[in-house]
Protein backbone atom coordinates (compact mmCIF):
# COMPACT_ATOMS: atom_id res chain seq x y z
CA UNK A 1 0.00 0.00 0.00
CA UNK A 2 2.94 2.42 0.81
CA UNK A 3 4.19 1.62 -2.09
CA UNK A 4 1.57 2.33 -4.34
CA UNK A 5 0.72 5.61 -2.39
CA UNK A 6 4.48 6.63 -3.53
CA UNK A 7 4.08 5.95 -7.15
CA UNK A 8 1.16 7.79 -7.00
CA UNK A 9 2.92 10.75 -5.36
CA UNK A 10 6.17 10.31 -7.72
CA UNK A 11 3.94 10.65 -10.59
CA UNK A 12 1.89 13.21 -9.40
CA UNK A 13 5.07 15.62 -8.48
CA UNK A 14 6.12 14.42 -11.84
CA UNK A 15 3.23 16.12 -13.75
CA UNK A 16 3.53 19.22 -12.00
CA UNK A 17 7.18 20.10 -12.68
CA UNK A 18 6.97 18.87 -15.99
CA UNK A 19 4.09 19.24 -18.61
CA UNK A 20 3.45 19.18 -22.21
CA UNK A 21 3.19 21.92 -24.24
CA UNK A 22 1.42 21.69 -27.56
CA UNK A 23 3.01 24.38 -30.19
CA UNK A 24 2.98 25.30 -33.69
CA UNK A 25 5.13 28.08 -35.02
CA UNK A 26 3.87 30.40 -37.36
CA UNK A 27 4.73 33.42 -39.75
CA UNK A 28 4.02 36.76 -38.33
CA UNK A 29 1.98 37.95 -41.32
CA UNK A 30 0.80 34.95 -43.56
CA UNK A 31 0.02 32.92 -40.89
CA UNK A 32 1.61 29.80 -42.81
CA UNK A 33 3.53 27.23 -40.43
CA UNK A 34 7.18 27.70 -40.39
CA UNK A 35 8.60 23.70 -40.50
CA UNK A 36 11.75 22.34 -39.01
CA UNK A 37 11.81 25.53 -37.03
CA UNK A 38 14.20 25.44 -34.10
CA UNK A 39 13.41 25.44 -30.22
CA UNK A 40 15.81 25.32 -27.59
CA UNK A 41 15.72 24.94 -23.96
CA UNK A 42 18.11 27.43 -21.85
CA UNK A 43 17.54 25.66 -18.83
CA UNK A 44 18.12 22.21 -19.55
CA UNK A 45 20.62 23.14 -22.92
CA UNK A 46 18.35 21.17 -25.13
CA UNK A 47 17.16 21.21 -28.18
CA UNK A 48 14.57 20.68 -30.75
CA UNK A 49 13.16 20.53 -33.80
CA UNK A 50 9.26 21.36 -35.25
CA UNK A 51 7.84 19.04 -37.83
CA UNK A 52 7.35 19.87 -41.69
CA UNK A 53 3.52 21.82 -40.10
CA UNK A 54 5.95 24.00 -37.43
CA UNK A 55 4.00 21.57 -35.06
CA UNK A 56 6.09 20.16 -31.67
CA UNK A 57 5.33 18.75 -28.60
CA UNK A 58 7.40 19.91 -25.57
CA UNK A 59 7.73 18.16 -22.23
CA UNK A 60 9.04 20.62 -20.36
CA UNK A 61 8.84 22.57 -16.63
CA UNK A 62 7.04 25.55 -16.57
CA UNK A 63 9.49 27.72 -15.03
CA UNK A 64 11.62 26.54 -18.25
CA UNK A 65 12.66 29.54 -21.28
CA UNK A 66 12.73 28.43 -24.90
CA UNK A 67 14.72 30.06 -27.73
CA UNK A 68 12.47 29.99 -30.91
CA UNK A 69 14.82 30.84 -34.20
CA UNK A 70 14.24 30.15 -37.83
CA UNK A 71 16.52 31.57 -40.76
CA UNK A 72 15.79 35.20 -41.52
CA UNK A 73 13.00 36.10 -38.63
CA UNK A 74 13.91 37.65 -35.46
CA UNK A 75 14.22 35.41 -32.69
CA UNK A 76 12.69 35.10 -29.48
CA UNK A 77 12.45 34.25 -25.88
CA UNK A 78 9.03 32.04 -23.63
CA UNK A 79 8.79 31.00 -20.43
CA UNK A 80 6.85 27.61 -21.02
CA UNK A 81 4.05 29.47 -18.50
CA UNK A 82 3.65 32.11 -20.01
CA UNK A 83 2.60 30.58 -23.09
CA UNK A 84 -0.97 31.23 -23.39
CA UNK A 85 -1.56 30.47 -27.03
CA UNK A 86 -0.62 27.24 -28.76
CA UNK A 87 0.46 29.29 -31.74
CA UNK A 88 3.27 31.18 -31.68
CA UNK A 89 4.13 34.16 -34.26
CA UNK A 90 7.40 35.14 -35.73
CA UNK A 91 8.55 37.83 -38.03
CA UNK A 92 10.57 38.83 -40.65
CA UNK A 93 14.00 40.69 -39.85
CA UNK A 94 13.94 44.14 -41.36
CA UNK A 95 17.36 44.54 -42.90
CA UNK A 96 20.94 43.04 -42.47
CA UNK A 97 23.50 43.93 -39.55
CA UNK A 98 26.06 42.00 -41.53
CA UNK A 99 29.04 44.63 -42.29
CA UNK A 100 30.29 42.17 -45.43
CA UNK A 101 27.24 42.00 -47.02
CA UNK A 102 26.80 44.53 -49.98
CA UNK A 103 23.03 44.59 -50.93
CA UNK A 104 23.27 46.59 -54.52
CA UNK A 105 23.50 46.21 -57.96
CA UNK A 106 26.80 45.14 -59.29
CA UNK A 107 27.91 43.93 -63.47
CA UNK A 108 28.89 40.26 -63.32
CA UNK A 109 32.60 39.94 -64.71
CA UNK A 110 33.10 36.95 -66.95
CA UNK A 111 31.66 32.96 -66.93
CA UNK A 112 30.33 31.78 -63.12
CA UNK A 113 33.28 30.39 -60.80
CA UNK A 114 32.74 26.67 -59.45
CA UNK A 115 35.26 25.98 -56.54
CA UNK A 116 35.06 23.68 -53.52
CA UNK A 117 35.76 19.95 -53.03
CA UNK A 118 32.79 18.79 -54.21
CA UNK A 119 34.86 17.16 -57.24
CA UNK A 120 37.51 15.35 -54.84
CA UNK A 121 37.33 11.81 -54.41
CA UNK A 122 35.15 10.71 -51.41
CA UNK A 123 37.01 9.27 -48.55
CA UNK A 124 33.89 7.72 -46.92
CA UNK A 125 30.25 8.71 -45.97
CA UNK A 126 28.73 9.44 -43.11
CA UNK A 127 24.58 8.73 -42.59
CA UNK A 128 22.83 11.69 -40.77
CA UNK A 129 24.42 13.09 -38.53
CA UNK A 130 27.15 12.32 -35.85
CA UNK A 131 24.75 10.89 -33.77
CA UNK A 132 20.99 9.99 -35.47
CA UNK A 133 18.71 9.93 -32.94
CA UNK A 134 15.71 11.27 -32.07
CA UNK A 135 18.17 13.51 -29.52
CA UNK A 136 19.97 14.73 -31.61
CA UNK A 137 17.89 16.09 -34.58
CA UNK A 138 19.36 19.15 -35.55
CA UNK A 139 22.62 18.80 -35.67
CA UNK A 140 24.97 20.47 -38.38
CA UNK A 141 28.21 20.22 -40.26
CA UNK A 142 29.79 23.15 -41.95
CA UNK A 143 33.07 23.69 -44.00
CA UNK A 144 34.76 26.70 -44.93
CA UNK A 145 35.19 27.64 -49.16
CA UNK A 146 37.99 29.75 -49.84
CA UNK A 147 36.91 32.29 -52.79
CA UNK A 148 40.04 33.20 -55.14
CA UNK A 149 40.87 36.46 -54.01
CA UNK A 150 39.88 37.90 -50.71
CA UNK A 151 39.64 41.49 -52.29
CA UNK A 152 37.61 41.09 -55.01
CA UNK A 153 33.60 40.84 -55.03
CA UNK A 154 31.78 37.43 -55.30
CA UNK A 155 27.74 36.87 -55.23
CA UNK A 156 27.08 33.23 -54.78
CA UNK A 157 24.87 31.93 -57.20
CA UNK A 158 24.55 27.57 -56.01
CA UNK A 159 25.54 25.38 -53.36
CA UNK A 160 26.80 21.98 -54.36
CA UNK A 161 25.92 19.67 -51.20
CA UNK A 162 27.92 16.19 -51.03
CA UNK A 163 24.65 13.80 -50.93
CA UNK A 164 23.26 11.34 -53.73
CA UNK A 165 20.17 11.32 -51.91
CA UNK A 166 17.60 12.98 -49.27
CA UNK A 167 15.37 10.84 -47.25
CA UNK A 168 11.68 12.37 -47.22
CA UNK A 169 11.38 12.17 -43.58
CA UNK A 170 15.30 13.21 -43.28
CA UNK A 171 16.35 16.39 -44.77
CA UNK A 172 18.71 18.51 -44.97
CA UNK A 173 18.92 22.37 -44.01
CA UNK A 174 21.26 24.65 -46.05
CA UNK A 175 23.32 27.43 -43.61
CA UNK A 176 26.07 30.31 -45.07
CA UNK A 177 28.39 31.77 -42.64
CA UNK A 178 30.62 34.77 -42.42
CA UNK A 179 33.88 34.53 -40.76
CA UNK A 180 35.08 35.91 -37.68
CA UNK A 181 38.58 36.93 -36.95
CA UNK A 182 39.50 33.90 -35.42
CA UNK A 183 38.52 31.76 -38.60
CA UNK A 184 35.30 29.89 -37.89
CA UNK A 185 32.24 30.33 -38.51
CA UNK A 186 29.96 33.62 -37.60
CA UNK A 187 27.19 34.87 -38.59
CA UNK A 188 24.38 33.49 -41.11
CA UNK A 189 24.54 35.46 -44.51
CA UNK A 190 21.15 33.67 -45.76
CA UNK A 191 17.90 35.86 -45.62
CA UNK A 192 15.59 32.86 -46.41
CA UNK A 193 15.46 29.51 -45.26
CA UNK A 194 16.16 26.94 -47.60
CA UNK A 195 15.03 23.37 -46.60
CA UNK A 196 15.72 20.43 -49.31
CA UNK A 197 13.93 17.84 -49.38
CA UNK A 198 14.17 15.89 -53.01
CA UNK A 199 13.17 12.27 -52.05
CA UNK A 200 15.40 8.80 -52.31
CA UNK A 201 15.37 9.19 -56.46
CA UNK A 202 18.17 12.09 -56.79
CA UNK A 203 21.45 10.52 -57.82
CA UNK A 204 24.91 12.88 -57.59
CA UNK A 205 25.10 16.40 -55.91
CA UNK A 206 22.76 18.39 -55.44
CA UNK A 207 22.77 22.34 -56.59
CA UNK A 208 20.91 24.53 -54.69
CA UNK A 209 20.24 28.27 -56.10
CA UNK A 210 20.76 31.18 -53.77
CA UNK A 211 21.33 33.53 -56.39
CA UNK A 212 17.84 35.01 -54.88
CA UNK A 213 19.25 35.44 -51.84
CA UNK A 214 21.47 38.66 -53.24
CA UNK A 215 24.79 37.62 -51.05
CA UNK A 216 27.25 40.04 -52.78
CA UNK A 217 30.84 40.10 -50.42
CA UNK A 218 34.42 40.13 -50.35
CA UNK A 219 35.50 37.39 -47.84
CA UNK A 220 38.64 34.78 -47.85
CA UNK A 221 35.65 32.62 -48.43
CA UNK A 222 32.47 31.51 -46.33
CA UNK A 223 31.38 28.36 -44.09
CA UNK A 224 28.38 26.64 -45.81
CA UNK A 225 26.51 24.01 -43.57
CA UNK A 226 24.27 21.10 -43.45
CA UNK A 227 21.63 20.40 -40.75
CA UNK A 228 19.52 17.50 -40.41
CA UNK A 229 16.18 18.55 -39.55
CA UNK A 230 14.38 15.82 -39.85
CA UNK A 231 12.88 12.58 -37.17
CA UNK A 232 15.46 9.65 -37.65
CA UNK A 233 13.18 6.56 -36.77
CA UNK A 234 15.49 3.80 -35.64
CA UNK A 235 15.89 2.44 -39.25
CA UNK A 236 19.38 2.93 -40.76
CA UNK A 237 18.18 3.15 -43.95
CA UNK A 238 15.55 5.82 -43.61
CA UNK A 239 18.73 8.91 -42.17
CA UNK A 240 20.35 10.83 -45.34
CA UNK A 241 24.18 10.67 -45.77
CA UNK A 242 26.77 12.80 -47.02
CA UNK A 243 30.25 12.49 -48.51
CA UNK A 244 33.72 13.50 -46.72
CA UNK A 245 36.74 13.85 -48.28
CA UNK A 246 40.49 13.75 -46.96
CA UNK A 247 42.23 15.24 -50.02
CA UNK A 248 42.07 18.28 -48.39
CA UNK A 249 45.93 18.98 -46.07
CA UNK A 250 44.03 21.51 -43.88
CA UNK A 251 41.10 20.77 -41.87
CA UNK A 252 37.80 23.17 -42.49
CA UNK A 253 34.92 21.31 -40.89
CA UNK A 254 33.21 22.49 -37.66
CA UNK A 255 30.61 20.90 -36.21
CA UNK A 256 27.12 21.95 -33.85
CA UNK A 257 24.65 21.00 -32.34
CA UNK A 258 20.76 22.75 -31.07
CA UNK A 259 21.79 21.70 -27.50
CA UNK A 260 24.02 25.31 -27.59
CA UNK A 261 21.84 28.17 -27.45
CA UNK A 262 24.95 30.29 -28.47
CA UNK A 263 25.38 28.01 -31.65
CA UNK A 264 28.97 26.75 -30.44
CA UNK A 265 31.05 25.19 -32.61
CA UNK A 266 32.31 22.18 -30.16
CA UNK A 267 34.57 20.24 -32.60
CA UNK A 268 36.87 21.54 -35.31
CA UNK A 269 37.31 18.46 -37.64
CA UNK A 270 35.69 15.33 -38.81
CA UNK A 271 37.61 12.28 -37.83
CA UNK A 272 37.26 8.98 -40.01
CA UNK A 273 37.77 6.21 -37.28
CA UNK A 274 39.20 4.18 -38.94
CA UNK A 275 42.54 5.86 -39.31
CA UNK A 276 42.03 9.04 -37.57
CA UNK A 277 43.20 11.28 -40.29
CA UNK A 278 40.90 14.15 -40.64
CA UNK A 279 38.02 15.16 -43.14
CA UNK A 280 36.26 17.70 -44.94
CA UNK A 281 32.80 18.26 -45.92
CA UNK A 282 32.79 17.89 -49.56
CA UNK A 283 30.49 21.15 -50.01
CA UNK A 284 31.12 23.40 -53.05
CA UNK A 285 29.64 26.70 -54.53
CA UNK A 286 28.95 28.18 -57.56
CA UNK A 287 30.33 32.44 -57.53
CA UNK A 288 29.93 35.12 -59.92
CA UNK A 289 32.75 37.32 -59.90
CA UNK A 290 31.00 41.40 -59.86
CA UNK A 291 32.29 45.08 -59.70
Amino acid sequence: MVKKLFSILFILLFQFGYSQTKLVIVDGLTKEPLPYTTIQSINKKEGFITNENGFILLNLSPTDTIHISYVGYKSINYVVGNITNDKIELFKETGSTLPDVIVKKYTPIGKPIRLGFHNLKMSWRMKGGLNRNKKYTGQEITTLVEFPNENDKYKLLKVILPTNKIEKNDPLRLHIYSINENGEPFEELLINDVVIDKGSSLFNNIEVDVSNQNIVLNSKGVFVGIQWVGYFDGEVKNTTDVSFTQEINKVNTYVTSVRYFNKTWFNKGIVNLENKSPSNLKVGLVLQKMK
